[in-house]
């Protein structure tokens, strides 16, 4: 039993040493022969889209509303959506969702 985990052992022990010895992985050079660098996509020029993130549950629409605008008046480009549903608990709220 006891040759067994020194046998364990060393396995691991090599295992991790040469996991630590190997060279990090290296970057792409910055310019791919693949696409040479005047080729523009459809994409160039046009804004990220914004996506959907969750921020709060409140128990009104009133308090939900009034937490969408207090971001937007911090952060102008962002807009709010109040979604009506149910928390974690299975209660009625009221869900505000934060896009940008």
């Amino acid at each position: 039993m006891d040759i067994r985990k020194m046998i364990a052992g060393l396995a691991l022990g090599a295992t991790v040493g040469l996991g630590l010895m190997a060279t990090p992985a290296q970057a792409a050079p910055a310019t791919s022969p693949i696409a040479p660098a005047s080729t523009k996509s459809d994409l160039d020029g046009l804004s990220p889209q914004a996506t959907k993130h969750f921020y709060s549950s409140h128990w009104t629409r009133t308090e939900c509303e009034n937490r969408g605008w207090y971001w937007v008046s911090l952060h102008p480009t962002w807009t709010w959506e109040c979604a009506p549903g149910l928390g974690t608990d299975g209660k009625f709220k009221y869900h505000l969702y934060l896009w940008y």
